[in-house]
């Protein structure tokens, strides 16, 4: 027998799945993914006394992070950290909402949010977003309504999850279509001239078992 908690991130991941697909709500969620990506990709980066120059949100919820670094193995971890980052990020989510912290995750995404827009965001749509998201989270906090700030924290979540897999799964396929224009599988390929499919299968493999444990996890 599922408890309330259980049905709340069942519901919520559903929910998340057809608000998605949705034409311009869907996008605008969706980014929040795309935000986490291009961090996952300035992160590495930065741990490896790279530079992160800028970072980019487009409206189709593509991203791209332009980064400084230098040395094959550096190249691959930036290119690889990407769609790990979204997974980290998502099994942590999970983890907190079954702890009830759910204020953390949304003090989180808007420590990330506030983040780029003060050193990392060169675009104005990516700008825009970022403003709004921002306005989102911290008006929501500021609400101290216990009620809008965990149906928020659980929405954002279960977006985060379906879009990590979902994304995950596109770059796969386009690394069995079009190994050229497969983004970071692309990327990897190039420096390790290992198949764009075989890391594309990685990265959705990865999402795929992080989805899986994290549900099985905290939710079961």
């Amino acid at each position: 027998m599922l408890n309330l908690h259980e049905i709340h991130i069942l519901i919520y991941i559903a929910l998340a799945m057809i608000v998605s697909h949705l034409p311009f709500i869907g996008r605008y969620l969706s980014i929040v993914n795309t935000l986490i990506h291009e961090n996952g990709h300035a992160l590495a980066a930065l741990l490896f006394n790279g530079k992160v120059y800028s970072i980019k949100l487009f409206h189709n919820t593509s991203g791209e992070a332009i980064t400084g670094q230098s040395g094959w193995f550096s190249n691959i971890i930036i290119s690889y950290s990407g769609y790990t980052f979204s997974s980290l990020v998502v099994y942590i989510c999970f983890m907190l909402l079954n702890k009830g912290h759910f204020i953390l995750i949304l003090y989180g995404f808007l420590f990330i949010a506030v983040l780029n827009l003060l050193f990392w965001i060169r675009n104005v749509y990516g700008a825009f977003w970022l403003v709004s998201f921002i306005l989102l989270c911290g008006w929501t906090i500021h609400s101290g309504q216990v009620g809008i700030q965990m149906v928020l924290s659980y929405f954002l979540s279960a977006i985060l999850l379906t879009q990590s897999v979902s994304s995950a799964l596109q770059i796969f396929m386009l690394s069995l279509l079009r190994k050229n224009s497969a983004g970071d599988a692309s990327s990897l390929a190039s420096f390790t001239k290992l198949p764009a499919a075989l890391w594309g299968f990685l990265f959705f493999l990865q999402a795929i078992y992080v989805a899986y444990t994290a549900i099985h996890d905290y939710l079961f």
